[in-house]
């Protein structure tokens, strides 16, 4: 594996840091680069060793989320605190020093000042591709879930969303995030961001859901009000399963398991779909129903 200073996209890298004593830089891992640029928007700079697709950056970033993850909820406060909360949880110069055992100026010569590093800390705790995984999973298996029943596919494509490529305690920190702090800004721009997504990325994939099963919305309902419903049932899923990971499901007659949110997202299915000629579906039709050729 080449050392990079400035990597690509989906590119693993090894990582090269020089500790706070000096001396040769040590490896210290590898990390996936993303691309970190739209979300990093108080950095410094913008490319090379510093900027958004450094293997430094991001290996910073990745260890200040899992840190902060470890201290965030013991020590919230208000909103209007959020600076000197996050100064006492994580820090600035200190988290780069006494945590990763670094250099001060790799952190200085990114986020010169506190508040910019907490924003970006937050844009990248909060990121929309944060669900990258997911949405890959369901883009590349949504053919073969769409073979069988829709009762089949729709339990699938509910168990998908659970696949989490990031540390389970930064999903949570995330979902934290926006039940402290709604209204400070770092925090309400990234749930803007994340709205945007479920418009984007998984409209299109609901859309060809419906196509493959014959199945039309009705007038009075859009995608995206869909959208949302689905994403509510999973959101609440999501918290469920980090309360109990042994959390009720739902046994239908036949014997298939249903999760509660893959039950529940057929019920706003049934209340939003009519069939190729207008006409209603119960439950248990579109449990059912088969692939439309």
């Amino acid at each position: 594996m080449r050392r990079v200073t400035e990597g690509a996209p989906g590119e693993e890298v090894e990582v090269w840091v020089q500790d706070k004593g000096g001396g040769r830089p040590l490896l210290r891992g590898t990390v996936l680069i993303e691309d970190l640029s739209p979300v990093l928007t108080c950095i410094s700079s913008r490319s090379g060793a510093n900027g958004p697709l450094s293997p430094v950056t991001q290996y910073i970033l990745q260890e200040a989320a899992n840190y902060l993850a470890e201290r965030l909820v013991e020590d919230a406060g208000p909103a209007n605190d959020v600076p000197r909360t996050l100064s006492s949880s994580l820090g600035h110069q200190p988290f780069i020093e006494s945590v990763l055992n670094m250099s001060q100026h790799q952190m200085l010569r990114r986020w010169p000042l506190a508040n910019d590093w907490y924003t970006d800390v937050i844009n990248y705790v909060m990121r929309p591709s944060r669900f990258d995984v997911q949405t890959k999973i369901a883009q590349t298996s949504l053919e073969e879930w769409s073979q069988g029943t829709l009762g089949q596919f729709m339990r699938s494509f509910a168990e998908n969303t659970f696949q989490m490529h990031e540390n389970p305690k930064v999903v949570r920190m995330a979902e934290a995030l926006q039940s402290l702090w709604p209204e400070y800004p770092p925090v309400r721009d990234a749930m803007l961001a994340y709205r945007r997504q479920v418009n984007d990325i998984w409209t299109p994939l609901y859309e060809t859901a419906l196509r493959s099963y014959g199945l039309h919305l009705r007038p009075e309902v859009n995608i995206n009000e869909v959208a949302w419903a689905f994403n509510a049932c999973q959101s609440r899923e999501a918290f469920e399963r980090l309360a109990d990971p042994n959390m009720p499901t739902h046994v239908a007659p036949d014997g298939s398991v249903w999760t509660m949110a893959a039950r529940a997202g057929l019920m706003v299915l049934a209340g939003a779909v009519v069939d190729g000629q207008g006409a209603t579906l119960t439950y248990e039709q579109l449990v059912q129903r088969t692939p439309q050729a």
